[in-house]
């Protein structure tokens, strides 16, 4: 029997074992906004995006019309990019808002990269050159990425010769919740970390928090995102063993995959043990545990 064909019973046996409302909401206990997974059903909300918005854009008259949440995009060539939030604002511009934990990338081009995938999937063949969208990327991350010790960098295009600002129509900030100045951008981002929220300075987020992690309709939600998630973990790391089982061994280019796919479970979706084995064998877990404690030595 093929592993996708075992997958799919296993999700049939599943199924018919509801999970209570406490055990769901055991389940979502270690989210923080921080966390992509969880970001997303965080961010399908338009009053937490304009909340946020107007505290890292400092603008408090900012609106926000509406808000896609981890839409797939492509580009010309067909590779494509997952955007966090990418929300409509009243002034016609749009905001891309990513969060990233992983300091394992460039961030600066793949800031450049999603910021090209939007404005050519906004423009049409006939457009002229002014007509091109007007960009906002916030990128929100978990480490100081130029190492300044500053909470916000506002990264524009200048004239090296003369230091002046010029408008092309991309506005890059780049925030994060490693450095704590004391203001009110830091403390909202301190509040990414959090597992639980009680800000009153921040109602919207305090409330979406809660509701997400404590009321049945947010937590089905956010079980769902796991769902969903985790599936496509599953599969990825299928065909990954079959792709590497072709140069060493089906059964080892599997083993490796199932374990590089349980780590990837653990870290972004704070998947249990329980919930793991539901999929993969002790053996496999154990290894991608001991793995994940010789990585962060």
């Amino acid at each position: 029997m093929t592993r996708k064909k075992q997958k799919t019973r296993k999700t049939q046996k599943n199924r018919k074992k509801q999970q209570t409302l406490e055990e769901k909401i055991e389940q979502v206990k270690n989210f923080r906004p921080i966390d992509d997974t969880f970001f997303e059903v965080l961010a399908d909300d338009i009053g937490v995006c304009q909340e946020m918005l107007r505290i890292i854009l400092e603008d408090e008259k900012l609106i926000v019309k509406d808000v896609i949440v981890q839409s797939s995009e492509r580009n010309l060539y067909g590779r494509s990019v997952r955007l966090d939030a990418l929300c409509i604002l009243g002034n016609g511009k749009k905001c891309n808002v990513e969060v990233q934990r992983s300091n394992e990338d460039h961030h600066l081009k793949r800031v450049r990269f999603n910021a090209s995938v939007i404005t050519v999937r906004d423009s049409q063949t006939d457009d002229k050159f002014e007509e091109t969208i007007d960009l906002i990327v916030v990128y929100i991350s978990e480490f100081d990425i130029f190492k300044r010790g500053r909470g916000i960098y506002h990264v524009d295009s200048v004239i090296r010769e003369t230091q002046e600002k010029v408008d092309d129509g991309l506005e890059r900030v780049f925030v994060n919740t490693a450095v704590k100045d004391g203001t009110t951008i830091s403390e909202y981002m301190d509040c990414f970390l959090q597992k639980e929220i009680d800000n009153g300075k921040f109602p919207k987020l305090t409330n979406r928090v809660h509701y997400l992690k404590h009321e049945e309709g947010g937590v089905n939600a956010v079980c769902e995102i796991m769902r969903k998630y985790s599936e496509e973990v599953a599969e990825k790391a299928y065909q990954q063993g079959e792709e590497a089982g072709k140069e060493i061994g089906k059964e080892i280019g599997q083993r490796q995959a199932n374990i590089a796919a349980i780590k990837n479970m653990i870290i972004r979706f704070h998947a249990t043990k329980e919930v793991i084995l539901e999929d993969y064998t002790e053996s496999e877990y154990n290894t991608a545990i001991a793995e994940l404690e010789s990585e962060s030595r």
